[in-house]
């Protein structure tokens, strides 16, 4: 449901709903339903719907409504609860598009941009965290006292401890930007 252009998305249409043999037949035209199961597919469509305006006209010309839910165009009658038509509609006008497209382009960027940036700052600091490391075990490797192998033990398993957070914000900062190009997905 769309609550950006309907607050009201899926409560507009809780009572019967009737539906036109013409909805009916690209239901099954459109969508591969069965002619039986029509009516039943477009009224659970047009009851999860957004209202998309309140003032368009039919094929013929008549004053409707016009509502739509993932990707499906429904034209209902101006003030009954009855379905004239369905259709898909997969490509958006350019005047919509355009600047819609602009604006996915720059958060793409965005993000990216930000994960390059995040995964840098990750590795220089895995990076300097094994140099580090490496020099407490060359330290390690020098000692012959118990104190000072002790102290430099559990420096080094804060060190690994401080690397495994590392490696697992590394993940977080990779799956961030993959959630967000899953959610603009919804819009190609």
């Amino acid at each position: 449901m769309s609550i950006a252009i309907d607050p009201k998305a899926g409560t507009h249409f809780v009572g019967k709903i009737f539906v036109k043999p013409h909805a009916c037949d690209r239901a099954v035209e459109h969508f591969g339903i069965d002619r039986a199961a029509a009516p039943m597919f477009v009224m659970d469509i047009l009851r999860k719907s957004s209202l998309v305006s309140e003032h368009v006209i039919d094929e013929d010309g008549k004053p409707a409504r016009m509502f739509a839910y993932q990707r499906t165009v429904l034209i209902v009658h101006p003030t009954e609860s009855t379905v004239f038509t369905l259709y898909p509609q997969h490509k958006a006008n350019a005047v919509i598009r355009n600047p819609i497209e602009k604006l996915i382009q720059r958060v793409i960027k965005s993000a990216e941009r930000n994960e390059v940036r995040e995964v840098k700052r990750i590795n220089v600091n895995m990076a300097e965290l094994a140099v580090e490391r490496a020099n407490l075990g060359l330290r390690l490797a020098k000692t012959d006292s118990n104190r000072v192998i002790a102290d430099l033990n559990d420096k080094i398993s804060e060190i690994d401890g401080r690397i495994a957070q590392l490696k697992r914000d590394l993940i977080d900062a990779q799956r961030e930007k993959t959630n967000l190009m899953k959610s603009i997905a919804a819009y190609v």
